[in-house]
């Protein structure tokens, strides 16, 4: 991995994201910061949906990535990241701070898994949901193209194989 790098693991819900951020976390020694953990809080606080908290959400994200590389220092961010204007706006964030940006989009090709998978979901987060398929379906057709480069990963994969193509891919 490069000195000090910022890595966002994205894709739609139940992909298997946060499988992925926590394994890169544990093998690079460098903190995860996931959005539906920040939602939760803020939901917690009395800031709900209609408020704004998924957009506060990808705000508090930003702030601690920044904190992180201001400090000299890698974090790993893990969302959805469906909207090409936030992918930009933290390569320019990874920019400013002489940092690498790593992009690692996850995807699961079978969709038999993808829908059982959350089926059976229970993340264990205080005051958060567990999603629907509905609601994947609805995240997929507002989903915008990447630009730039990433690596893309189907984790209907064994965990293990694509935790070491996400490790080679960021270590650049």
């Amino acid at each position: 991995m490069a000195p000090v790098t910022l890595i966002v693991c994205a894709g739609l819900p139940g992909t298997g994201k946060s499988t992925l951020s926590e394994g890169l976390g544990r093998a690079l020694g460098c903190p995860v910061f996931a959005k539906d953990w920040l939602e939760a809080a803020l939901w917690r606080s009395g800031i709900r949906r209609e408020h704004g908290s998924g957009w506060a959400g990808y705000e508090l994200l930003t702030a601690l990535a920044e904190g992180q590389l201001r400090l000299g220092q890698s974090a790993i961010l893990d969302c959805v990241a469906g909207r090409e204007r936030q992918r930009g706006q933290w390569r320019a964030l990874a920019s400013q701070y002489q940092a690498a940006f790593r992009a690692v989009e996850c995807v699961c090709a079978d969709a038999a898994l993808h829908q059982a998978r959350l089926a059976g979901r229970q993340r264990g987060i205080p005051g958060w949901y567990e999603l629907e398929w509905a609601e994947v379906e609805r995240v997929r057709a507002e989903y915008e193209p990447w630009e730039g480069e990433r690596l893309v990963v189907d984790l209907a994969s064994p965990a293990a194989q694509t935790l070491a193509a996400a490790l080679v891919y960021v270590k650049g």
